[in-house]
């Protein structure tokens, strides 16, 4: 439950901008969040990697790139992969429940993306924040990728024979308009930011609820008469997406 109410406090200061000095919110457990070597660039100028420990007799090594950060986990004896923690990175940013350590990158799409880690079990245990290597001058975490990744569809029947296309991404919800063929209905064009709602020409009634918001809905009525108007959910984008 700790954990639940850190990550959530965090993961919104984080879309917020806010960056968290991890002496500002956490106490460090000993000698557990300390990075013990500097970045060091790999050949493409763009990617840096830096190891360090976490505690427990446990190493990481993080990497910070345009396609975001990644953290693989070292026997320090060796520095070879604790394989059955595997790597965590955005399609999984988070260790499962019962791995016997609690680690999550918050932020994982962001420039200042931070591992949230915990290897001291119990009430007692104390959770720390270690920050990713920056970027080198000149690089940036790559939008296209953001987006692409972060893009989710969902169809959804809106009755009359007609398809609801809806997309949520980082640039807001959209959606397009499909027969029962799967061609898309060009003359009711696309909805979204700057178009939220079809004029009374459309012949039905479609409309974003909230289309700046993290939890749009579509508002739709395609039969005339007293029919009630019927709410659709756009799907959730992946944890840690940004909503710009």
């Amino acid at each position: 439950m700790l954990r639940s109410a850190l990550r959530a406090g965090l993961a919104v200061a984080a879309l917020a901008g806010c960056v968290l000095a991890p002496t500002a919110a956490f106490a460090v457990a000993s000698d557990g969040a300390r990075i013990v070597s500097p970045a060091t660039a790999s050949a493409d100028q763009c990617t840096v990697v830096k190891n360090g420990s976490i505690g427990a007799g446990i190493g990481i090594r993080m990497t910070m790139s345009p396609q975001g950060p990644s953290v693989t986990f070292l026997d320090p004896a060796d520095d070879s992969p604790i394989t059955r923690w595997g790597t965590l990175d955005r399609s999984r940013p988070a260790l499962p429940q019962g791995a016997g350590i609690e680690e999550e990158i918050l932020n994982p799409y962001g420039s200042t993306p931070q591992l949230l880690t915990k290897t001291d079990g119990g009430m007692d245990g104390l959770y720390g924040l270690v920050d990713f290597p920056r970027l080198p001058k000149g690089c940036s975490v790559d939008r296209a990728t953001v987006v692409k990744q972060c893009t989710v569809v969902e169809r959804q029947d809106i009755g009359a024979g007609t398809e609801a296309r809806m997309t949520m991404s980082p640039q807001g919800p959209s959606v397009d308009f499909y027969d029962g063929d799967g061609s898309r209905i060009t003359r009711l064009g696309t909805l979204d930011r700057a178009r939220p709602k079809l004029p009374e020409s459309a012949g039905i009634y479609e409309e974003i609820v909230g289309p700046n918001s993290w939890t749009p809905q579509l508002k739709s009525k395609t039969q005339g008469g007293p029919t009630g108007y019927a709410f659709f959910d756009f799907a959730k984008m992946p944890k840690g997406c940004p909503l710009h």
